[in-house]
């Protein structure tokens, strides 16, 4: 229960605020999901309260698949070492950082490349990879020159 009432949460995490809402103002279903945060309802800050109604939302209109495929996500998340958390969280600020069309674009080269057979995913990493380490090489030798030069 305490993964649900998580991923519930982190499914809402970015809300904007918005005012308070009453435990009474909550559907049944709603409640039930969210019964672990009934006791001290009142005292949750309007934004967490909202993000928690949403996600208990979101929850419940997930069919069985998906909850699955959440709260496999969510174990991965916590078998993940502290620096590897705060790595992933990073790139997610500097995903949010970038203009709205981009990030859509990127979606959908990320869906694109996920409904490719695996083999072909394994080729284009590699090519991928490849590309990367010529440039980061390219770098690593142009910033040798410059350390150089100024010597």
């Amino acid at each position: 229960m305490a993964k649900l009432i998580f991923v519930t949460f982190y499914l809402f995490i970015f809300m904007p605020q918005v005012n308070a809402l009453e435990w009474n103002k909550l559907d049944a279903e709603q409640q039930n999901v969210l019964k672990q945060f009934s006791s001290n309802w009142d005292q949750l800050p309007a934004d967490k309260q909202e993000k928690l109604q949403l996600g208990a939302t979101r929850w419940i209109e997930m069919d069985a698949q998906k909850r699955t495929e959440v709260l496999n996500k969510f174990d991965n998340w916590q078998k993940l070492d502290p620096q590897k958390q705060t790595k992933l969280k990073q790139q997610f600020d500097k995903f949010k950082q970038i203009p709205a069309q981009k990030q859509q674009q990127l979606r959908n080269a990320h869906k694109k490349f996920q409904q490719l057979p695996q083999e072909k995913q394994r080729k284009l990493m590699e090519k991928f990879n490849k590309r990367n380490m010529k440039k980061m090489n390219k770098k690593t030798q142009d910033k040798m020159r410059q350390k150089n030069r100024g010597h």
